[in-house]
């Protein structure tokens, strides 16, 4: 693996652990994932941040984001 791809799977990690761990970080990424992931430090590519996108419409066309919430609250 590059170097590159590693520094990437490590922000992957870290917005996913924030998203999980994280109720602000969450719920602000659903209402402005650019500002949020912008706020939080992290410089995602345009493929990248078009990935982040694309994940959060199918999350949100097949559940509820309060659902999701509550599911990730379970969780800690």
């Amino acid at each position: 693996m590059e170097p590159m791809e590693e520094i990437r799977l490590e922000a992957l990690r870290a917005l996913t652990i924030l998203a999980v761990h994280d109720e602000e970080f969450r719920r602000s990424l659903w209402d402005d994932p650019d500002g949020t992931l912008k706020r939080y430090g992290f410089d995602l590519s345009e493929p990248e941040m078009a990935q982040v996108n694309n994940f959060l419409n199918a999350v949100g066309e097949s559940v509820d984001v309060d659902l999701f919430t509550g599911l990730a609250e379970v969780h800690r």
